[in-house]
């Protein structure tokens, strides 16, 4: 890979922002570029799409890429600080999303709690931590997430952390309250509520007779916590209650609903973007190393194809969807432009990752694209 000027301007702004070292820049460079053509994480078919393949071997490359993950010192803190200011946010309030991704490779068992940032469509991963389990998180790996953020950027840049029912409990919901966090957490239908007469019944039944696309709310008590209780009915009938510390927040429901956005990160990840499930890795920091690097792939993606957009309009199909994410919409500009020469598509990511006004980038990403 010839070190062209926009090359040299990218290692810079990696060294910089990220804190990688200037003699590891160019394999993170050739291995993001291998990431984004193979669509895989798989290190085996990556070698395949370098650009160093005309200078060395494909095992050498192979062993660089491996030691990239197996040594990287990228943290996830200058990784999440990265991001904030990759898209902007860091005079913004940050809706939060709390969730667990999981899979199997051989006897292994990869069990990811993931702290991420809500945006329009999607969620893009901040922190994580690999659980010893397979199962559910704790109380305690909870708060350790959330202190990560906190660490970073305060308490104040938290507007709402929404969670599903996995994510319940008196010590969880105490600590959140104490700290000053707003939630908007779905709660079980069979979960005990004490409503303002001192009254105890099943959530379920407390809002059984709401209709599809309706929404009642009740003050209730959980565990002695005054907590403000909404629910509704999805379109397939199913009963959707969430809970929240906020007493004076009317649309909680629509608050909560940012949360499916994981879901669809957790979908581009794996089958529908990188394939994260394809790694042979199993030790926590190497896959905790790949995931850094994966996030950040899907992050300049998810941003040139917001920004793309614009320029390059994202098809409707008849019932009014759009034909494609802007995750996949920015993976096909982006290798679009690969396929155009490597120079362009160095450009773009740098401009990515460049410190500057958002609605700057905006205008010199589309000057590219």
């Amino acid at each position: 890979m010839k070190a062209t000027k926009e090359f040299i301007q990218l290692s810079g702004i990696l060294n910089q922002n990220l804190g990688i070292h200037k003699n590891n820049c160019a394999t993170v460079i050739d291995f993001a570029i291998a990431l984004q053509k193979s669509r895989t994480v798989n290190l085996s078919q990556m070698v395949n799409y370098s650009e160093k393949l005309a200078e060395i071997k494909p095992e050498s490359i192979y062993k660089n890429y491996q030691r990239l993950i197996q040594k990287s010192k990228l943290s996830q803190s200058d990784l999440a600080k990265c991001i904030v200011a990759m898209y902007g946010l860091e005079d913004c309030k940050l809706t939060l999303s709390m969730d667990r991704t999981n899979w199997r490779y051989g006897k292994a068992d990869i069990n990811f709690l993931v702290l991420s940032v809500c945006l329009i469509g999607t969620a893009i991963p901040l922190y994580w931590l690999e659980l010893d389990t397979k199962g559910n998180s704790d109380t305690e790996e909870r708060i350790k997430l959330m202190k990560l953020f906190i660490t970073d950027f305060g308490v104040a840049k938290i507007d709402f952390l929404v969670a599903d029912r996995e994510f319940i409990g008196n010590d969880w919901f105490n600590y959140l309250h104490t700290s000053g966090i707003n939630f908007s957490i779905r709660i079980k239908s069979n979960m005990l509520i004490e409503l303002n007469n001192g009254e105890k019944v099943r959530s379920g039944e407390l809002f059984k007779i709401v209709s599809r696309g309706g929404v009642i709310s009740h003050q209730v008590k959980i565990d002695g916590m005054n907590l403000l209780a909404q629910a509704t009915r999805s379109p397939e009938n199913e009963l959707i209650i969430v809970v929240s510390n906020n007493l004076a927040e009317p649309n909680l429901l629509v608050i909560y609903a940012k949360r499916w956005r994981i879901e669809c990160l957790f979908g581009q990840l794996k089958t529908r973007g990188f394939n994260l499930e394809d790694t042979h890795f199993t030790l926590k920091d190497r896959v905790g190393n790949l995931m850094k690097f994966v996030v950040l792939a899907f992050a300049i993606c998810y941003l040139i194809g917001l920004v793309g957009s614009k320029k390059h309009p994202i098809l409707l199909k008849k019932h009014g969807f759009k034909q494609k994410s802007y995750f996949r919409h920015g993976y096909d500009l982006l290798i679009r432009t690969l396929n155009s020469g490597i120079s362009m598509a160095i450009k773009l990511i740098t401009i990515c990752f460049e410190k500057m006004n958002l609605e700057e980038k905006c205008q010199q990403l589309i000057c590219v694209l």
